[in-house]
């Protein structure tokens, strides 16, 4: 008996030690893997541990962290019994070193700045004292007060008064760059104090340690206040060389915990997708009633919808966030890009700047002009074969000889076996676009009006070299029976009936001139009238 009152009082007196003396531990980074939408955190921390059972306790992770991915293990035979999670307020503990130089250096300028607005106060008492004594001689009485000294009262009037000026406009200037320097030291501390202020995430580990050792763990968790966005900047030097294609990514996070000088991995992988598997359900057929729209399972491949509403995700719209999107592919491989040195990012939700990789991209180049729309010449670089570069959906900056030209989106899976990207306008390529008058004209007959138009395109390529050059031009089409468009003529154009559009390719040689012509119909009742 009194044997299990002994060992029930080693249980309880045990249990009370490991209850009120949990083992704190900070962990590093150990590296970070960001998706469109969310990061992994890969963690390390170590600490020599006695043997039983102990609470450990990872202190100063992210406060928003998902606990379903939480993810502890240990070496040394040590065995996980339980985890959970928590969010604390930091403790307020001395100010780290970095804070406490700034509020050195802000005093030091705010004390300049009062010293130096002291002066101007001086300069300004002693200005207005020069101005009050400008009368010349003692008293009033001017007759014994010689021309000469008149001169030398006049010379120190103003070489003084020269003098305090340019004091106060050296002063004044120094003001406004030490409230420069005071504005910039002054956010840097606010934003030092607020994150003494912030709440951390901590993990706790219920674990047992056979024996006395140096234990290590690995932590790893995911957040979802972070990110990134693919973006390119492509520079073309010249028309007869490749597109130099500059892959960039813009990472973001406010997890609230800075990441400092980690391995990052970016991927376009989707973390949020079920591990489920999916079943499939019986097929029955029936007749359909209603607005014609198809219900219920087809035949056709349909997109789960789980799946398809993570496609598109806008990210929450906060004041440094506002409208960058996570695009999931859906049927894309998973790209994943290993990023080569280590780089911070802080805890501020602005996007950081990353260079992937550099590529080289043979292209076509050729000029296209639409002159019914605009009568400019676009030079533009076609890519074929493009799905080969892995590139994912985003913003690219166009550059041509180095001079930006636009912005253009690119989406990879949009684009079939070329890609088209317009390179800005030449203005060396002249296109006129003019009705020839003698072709056209309006007839009525018995109860219809035909009219007929003929159109003119030239080009002139001024270039010292010859040009490949796409003209793109229509007629209208018909949308009722009663109305009859006739294409009469239109030389090597290529006509697509569904759109009305035509299309002439032509190689234009350096200093000539090339003329399309085409005439075409309109016949409708005379009674209606119709858009011409």
């Amino acid at each position: 008996m009194k044997n299990l009152f002994l060992s029930l009082s080693i249980v309880l007196v045990g249990g009370a030690s490991f209850a009120q003396n949990p083992v704190e531990i900070g962990s590093t980074f150990e590296s970070v893997t960001v998706y469109p939408r969310g990061a992994q955190i890969e963690r390390k921390a170590s600490r020599t541990l006695s043997s039983g059972r102990q609470m450990i306790v990872f202190t100063g992770l992210a406060c928003e962290l998902d606990p379903a991915t939480i993810n502890v293990s240990a070496n040394g035979g040590i065995t996980v019994l339980s985890v959970t999670n928590r969010v604390t307020p930091l403790k307020q503990s001395s100010k780290p070193k970095e804070l406490r130089a700034l509020e050195d250096s802000l005093k030091g300028f705010s004390f300049d700045k009062s010293f130096n607005q002291n002066m101007l106060a001086v300069y300004n008492e002693e200005k207005a004292m020069v101005l009050a004594n400008k009368q010349v001689g003692w008293g009033g009485n001017t007759s014994n007060f010689l021309i000469e000294d008149l001169e030398d009262l006049s010379d120190f009037y103003r070489d003084r008064l020269a003098d305090i000026m340019l004091k106060m406009m050296q002063l004044n200037q120094k003001q406004e760059a030490l409230q420069k320097v005071i504005n910039r030291i002054s956010q840097k501390v606010n934003e030092q104090n607020s994150k003494l202020g912030r709440s951390t995430g901590e993990i706790l580990v219920e674990a047992y340690v056979p024996s006395r050792l140096n234990a290590s763990f690995d932590l790893s968790y995911m957040v979802r206040t972070a990110g990134w966005i693919p973006s390119y900047n492509i520079n073309v030097k010249e028309v007869d060389e490749p597109l130099k294609v500059t892959y960039n990514a813009k990472v973001f996070q406010k997890t609230g915990i800075d990441w400092k000088n980690v391995d990052l991995t970016l991927t376009n992988a989707n973390p949020n997708l079920s591990g489920n598997k999916p079943e499939v359900h019986p097929w029955r057929l029936y007749f359909i009633q209603g607005m014609g729209y198809e219900v219920g399972y087809s035949n056709k491949l349909e997109m789960p919808a789980a799946e398809n509403q993570v496609k598109s995700l806008a990210l929450s719209s906060s004041a440094d966030m506002v409208g960058s999107v996570a695009d999931y592919p859906m049927n894309d491989a998973v790209t994943e890009f290993k990023i080569k040195s280590k780089h911070s990012i802080p805890s501020d939700g602005k996007h950081q700047g990353l260079s992937i990789d550099e590529l080289t991209i043979p292209a076509e180049y050729q000029y296209y002009v639409a002159p019914k729309v605009d009568p400019a010449a676009f030079l533009i670089a076609r890519v074929t074969d493009f799905e080969q570069y892995d590139l994912l959906p985003g913003e690219a900056n166009l550059f041509f000889s180095n001079a930006f030209v636009g912005k253009v989106y690119i989406n990879p899976s949009t684009v079939e076996d070329t890609l088209d990207l317009s390179l800005g306008r030449d203005q060396s390529i002249i296109v006129k676009r003019e009705k020839i008058k003698e072709f056209c004209e309006t007839k009525k007959l018995s109860g219809s009006t035909k009219e007929t138009f003929g159109i003119e395109i030239t080009v002139r390529n001024t270039k010292s070299t010859k040009i490949q050059l796409i003209i793109e031009d229509q007629i209208p089409i018909s949308t009722a029976k009663e109305i009859e468009v006739e294409l009469v003529e239109a030389k090597t154009a290529k006509e697509s009936k569904s759109t009305g559009k035509l299309r002439w390719s032509k190689n234009i040689m350096a200093g000539t001139t090339e003329s399309m012509v085409f005439k075409y119909t309109v016949k409708y009742p005379s009674d209606k009238k119709i858009n011409l």
